[in-house]
């Protein structure tokens, strides 16, 4: 029996996550378990070849349909994900020479049983390697850019209506660049008991967020050492904006209502010097299990309290308990589709209004939670404006004892930085700012 190497599991985490839904981080969490005794050049091309095949999956799949004589979705699961990673190999890793990924390709096929198939697999991939600089001229001048940026064409429509095409290209060029590692400082557990400056070496200070800050080189051994002694946490900046924006106080009471994994929970917990009580609530036990330990680790348990909690059921243990209520709900990720790009396998344009539905759902419970005079952050990681400047104009038109906060003003961003929403709310876009796309409101209620 021959042993997996790098491509063979890459094409079963493929299959798992294009024809069996499942999650691509979970997939390849799995797979570094499994294949922990692989050598490390291994296993980061396996990532690799399957990160890159999902984020550029919606062109692969056009290129290949365009020159297959087989329909596309006629052939077999397994032969489609052969064909796109050959192809991202060829367009996108070129270190890899030309005749290995054609080996490797008739190979996998003949280790899934498919003698038959092997023809066509090696005929295939033979075209893609002879046409690679017409492809690749294809896609450099192409007027599609659903195409250029492998964007679901409905997805590239939305943004384009929403944004412009100019803004559109930036944002979906933007997508497909590594998303930065961005960490918060937990400045009470160690710039508050003494710790020197040098805690931050080999990190760039966001200008932003002053305890945000960039790790140039990814996770090195020394940032992993710091985040396991509890140091940093790992917060895009954007997230970390909501919460200042926020301005959670010392000794407030704070629920963030759909919390996991908990970064926020941690930003209110620092910007309140672990002063206070924050419920860091969320629906599943494994994800609340995950925030005890991120809280311990950083040294939070006697402010932050993870529970398990449905955001959809009216508590009234909660009505008007909480002088700050964060209500980051799901939606539909559009602004992480650098770190999560198997969204645009599943999102259907279909689905952007049903997750509108929910986040009121859960909205309508939020605001009862908030005491007079306290204060309510919506935000998202998406950038429709269904689920953003709609769902805020909803708050302030059915709940007229909120008022807006002028966003932009708290946060010291301007239009060039950030889109300013009406009613004080801003959207960041990775076109501007180096960050997760995401919106943010605030509302006061009245005393």
């Amino acid at each position: 029996m021959t042993a997996p190497n790098a491509r063979s599991i890459a094409l079963d985490c493929l299959l798992l996550i294009t024809e069996e839904g499942q999650f691509s981080h979970v997939v390849l969490a799995a797979a570094r378990d499994k294949f922990a005794w692989m050598p490390e050049e291994e296993r980061a091309l396996t990532e690799r070849l399957v990160h890159g095949s999902v984020e550029y999956l919606p062109q692969l799949d056009r290129l290949i349909a365009a020159r297959s004589k087989t329909p596309f979705r006629k052939l077999k699961p397994v032969i489609r994900c052969i064909l796109r990673l050959s192809l991202y190999q060829l367009l996108y890793l070129s270190r890899i020479p030309a005749h290995a990924v054609v080996n490797e390709a008739v190979k996998l096929t003949e280790r899934r049983g498919l003698f038959g198939l092997k023809g066509f697999v090696n005929a295939m991939v033979r075209r893609f390697v002879r046409e690679r600089d017409e492809i690749r001229a294809e896609l450099d001048g192409s007027q599609d850019f659903a195409l250029r940026y492998a964007l679901p064409p409905w997805l590239a429509e939305r943004f384009t209506a929403q944004f412009g095409r100019e803004e559109s290209e930036k944002i979906a060029a933007r997508f497909l660049e590594p998303a930065p590692l961005t960490l918060r400082l937990n400045r009470t557990g160690f710039i508050a008991a003494g710790e020197p400056a040098a805690a931050t070496e080999g990190l760039t200070q966001s200008p932003y967020a002053p305890d945000s800050f960039i790790a140039e080189e990814g996770l090195t051994e020394p940032i992993r050492q710091q985040l396991a002694e509890g140091m940093f946490f790992v917060q895009d900046l954007s997230s970390s904006l909501a919460v200042q924006a926020a301005q959670p106080k010392p000794g407030e009471r704070v629920l963030d209502l759909c919390a996991a994994p908990g970064g926020k929970s941690l930003a209110a917990a620092d910007c309140m010097r672990g002063e206070g009580s924050i419920v860091s609530a969320d629906l599943s036990p494994q994800k609340v299990e995950r925030m005890r330990e991120n809280v311990a680790r950083t040294g939070f348990s006697g402010c932050v309290r993870p529970l398990q909690s449905d955001a959809g059921v009216f508590r009234p243990d909660w009505e008007e308990a909480f002088d700050l209520v964060i209500a980051d709900l799901p939606c539909s990720g559009l602004g992480v589709l650098s770190r999560k790009p198997d969204i645009k396998l599943r999102l259907c344009e279909e689905d952007i209004i049903s997750l509108r539905d929910l986040q009121r759902r859960f909205l309508e419970n939020a605001v009862r939670y908030v005491r007079p005079g306290g204060r309510l952050l919506y935000s998202t990681c998406t950038l429709t404006e269904e689920e953003d400047e709609a769902n805020a104009a909803w708050i302030a038109a059915k709940f007229h004892d909120f008022t807006p906060v002028d966003v932009a003003a708290a946060l010291s961003l301007n239009g060039s930085e950030a889109l300013l929403c009406p009613a004080g709310a801003v959207k960041i876009l990775p076109s501007r700012l180096p960050a997760d796309g995401f919106f943010i409101s605030v509302f006061r209620k009245a005393e």
